[in-house]
């Protein structure tokens, strides 16, 4: 397969700058996810790297060897877009295949690729029918298959599961999973559905407003996010966060509650401005009275194992809190929520991260 570079590169819509000096390395064999909210540039920097955008300044290299000028076809890689994309007047043996016809390759090499692909992803029933014929999932292999017969470099996604409901996204998340390892391909894929990005990628970059907020692994991003907007965006529910004052060694929150500074944390001066964030798995929920602050139990959200209980704290806002499924009816009451210093992640006035938990 091949590795990827990218250096200082930047994309301008007349006035509107939309890549803002992006610099990135996608090994061999990676699985990278890029990941954000909509309009954040993670969709333009694919299609600059496809030869689709004309980049306005900086590099893109294969292997360290400069493709930015290179139209697409010169690239060597395949991109499987979010619409399916198929001919619909041709069978999918037809559809899979029509690249290689149009190089005019060698039809029994044609055949075995296809047939290949086609075992791959399950598609060896459905060859002769067409693209109609097909579920929505069917339609997306068909789509994956036909890059496949490309043999390309590195494979590009951009959003394919979007269309579909809930249960093919799971199914189609485990069939890419196991197409990367089958093929020990170098993908890079795009999406702002954060499940897909946690379950998929060993390289996930965090995208805001055509800049790199943060790259690494899932976990890493999770645990170490390196500022307030990678800790609100990754995690569901989201993380809360809380304003507070450091005073006399600990934290007086906007409420005036008092919070035990973790241990770790780097030297603050007496009346700076912090932020505490907690993620709903490291909260307790607990009686009125008993825990760190307390509000209102607006709503309990059931997932069968798990719940979410939505606390409203007056002068702090909602706090997400995780709870056993079996969690009792305990809407419009008031409870409270233990915060442990030891995990709470703490952001500076910046929202800059100065503190994470230690995990085990």
């Amino acid at each position: 397969m091949a590795q990827l570079e990218i250096k200082s590169l930047t994309k301008s819509f007349g006035e509107t700058h939309v890549i803002k000096g992006v610099d990135l390395r996608v090994e061999d064999r990676d699985f990278c996810v890029f990941l954000g909210p909509s309009g954040c540039g993670k969709s333009t920097l694919l299609r600059l790297i496809a030869g689709l955008e004309e980049a306005s300044s900086g590099e893109i290299l294969m292997d360290g060897k400069p493709i930015t000028d290179l139209p697409p076809a010169k690239r060597n890689l395949a991109m499987v877009f979010q619409s399916y994309a198929l001919y619909p007047h041709m069978n999918i043996r037809e559809n899979m295949s029509f690249s290689m016809k149009l190089a005019k390759a060698d039809p029994q090499l044609i055949n075995e690729k296809v047939e290949r692909a086609a075992r791959i992803l399950g598609l060896e029933p459905y060859l002769d029918r067409k693209p109609s014929a097909l579920s929505g999932g069917q339609r997306q292999r068909v789509a994956i298959g036909r890059a496949i017969v490309r043999e390309p470099r590195i494979f590009l996604f951009d959003e394919p599961l979007s269309n579909l409901d809930a249960a093919l996204r799971v199914q189609m998340r485990l069939e890419l999973a196991r197409l990367h390892q089958d093929l020990k391909a170098t993908m890079i894929y795009v999406t702002h559905d954060q499940v897909e990005a946690m379950t998929l990628a060993n390289k996930v970059v965090i995208f805001s407003a055509g800049n790199i907020e943060q790259a690494g692994s899932p976990q890493e991003l999770y645990r170490r996010p390196a500022n307030r907007f990678v800790a609100g965006f990754l995690g569901m529910p989201q993380m809360a966060f809380l304003e507070g004052t450091r005073t006399d060694g600990s934290l007086t929150l906007a409420n005036g509650s008092r919070l035990a500074l973790p241990q770790g944390l780097p030297t603050v001066a007496e009346g700076t401005r912090l932020t505490v964030g907690v993620r709903p798995e490291h909260l307790a929920l607990g009686p009125a009275g008993q825990g760190t602050v307390e509000g209102r139990v607006d709503m309990i959200e059931r997932l069968g194992s798990d719940a979410y209980a939505y606390l409203s704290v007056p002068q702090l806002g909602r706090l997400t809190v995780r709870c056993p499924g079996d969690v009792g009816p305990i809407e419009g009451t008031t409870a409270s929520a233990e915060l442990r210093p030891e995990r709470l992640h703490v952001f500076d006035a910046n929202g800059v991260a100065i503190h994470h938990p230690t995990f085990n």
